[in-house]
């Protein structure tokens, strides 16, 4: 089964390593939301991918969907003041403390209605993100090209 940890959060955010899903501390399902409980890789999301056991310092959340939209509490949870707040230092190598993290109390149809609005940043800093590994892609391209002589002068 893949394993995410946080070193993959800040590398690409793509499981980079296997383990057996019998050793798993945790394993997120597909709807799950998952919290990186660390201030330098503090984050949140609805996991949508196959399951995917979770290192150090990540967490899996269930929800009812009749209660509470899975969409509604990441958006919620991610906020940086949220994970700003419920750190336990000063330092960026502090821990988040997900019990002391604080989600709006809203019925369940104003619920959709949030998380429909924060889907929108989520997919726009993916978007950033791709973007981001594209040009560094194309810069890479460049200097070896450049390197090999591709100047034409």
């Amino acid at each position: 089964m893949p394993l995410l940890t946080i070193a993959d959060l800040l590398a690409n955010g793509t499981a980079s390593g296997l383990v057996d899903a019998a050793s798993a501390s945790a394993i997120a399902e597909k709807g799950d939301v998952v919290v990186a409980g660390v201030v330098r890789a503090f984050k949140a999301w609805v996991h949508d991918g196959p399951p995917t056991a979770l290192g150090s310092q990540l967490y899996a959340l269930r929800v009812d969907p009749a209660k509470l939209d899975a969409h509604f509490l990441a958006g919620c949870l991610r906020a940086p003041s949220n994970g700003r707040q419920a750190g336990t230092h000063a330092s960026s190598s502090s821990r988040v403390d997900i019990r002391r993290l604080q989600v709006l109390q809203l019925p369940l149809e104003e619920q959709a209605a949030y998380a429909e609005v924060f889907r929108g940043p989520r997919t726009f800093e993916t978007q950033l993100f791709d973007a981001g590994g594209m040009g560094r892609g194309l810069v890479s391209d460049v200097i070896d090209l450049l390197a090999a002589g591709g100047l034409s002068v």
